[in-house]
């Protein structure tokens, strides 16, 4: 990825304010969006300009999906991390587990 300057671009619109969703998205960018059909590419790149909240929404089937391309992409977003598995979600990247507040 490091030559390529689209996707360099990319990875840091994926930076979110959300921990979940900047996993969620520089995996699917780092795994998905070099082999991914051109209107899926785009599908993503417009996906990024939505707010925070609305993604998460929209992965976590919260709400209507907008447009059937972002329904697609939500698909196949959470298809690969499994989005349903808190664990999974908020792993780090370094596999690091997110911290807990213990349990009472």
């Amino acid at each position: 990825m490091a030559g390529d300057p689209v996707q360099n671009r990319l990875k840091w619109r994926c930076r979110r304010g959300m921990r979940e969703l900047d996993v969620l998205l520089t995996r699917y960018l780092s795994e998905r969006w070099p082999s991914a059909p051109a209107a899926e590419q785009a599908a993503f790149e417009a996906f990024l300009e939505l707010p925070d909240p609305e993604i998460y929404d929209l992965c976590l089937r919260r709400a209507a999906s907008p447009t059937a391309a972002f329904e697609r992409l939500a698909d196949v977003l959470t298809r690969a991390t499994e989005l349903s598995s808190v664990d999974a979600v908020h792993q780090a990247e370094d596999d690091r587990p997110a911290s807990r507040e213990p349990e009472t």
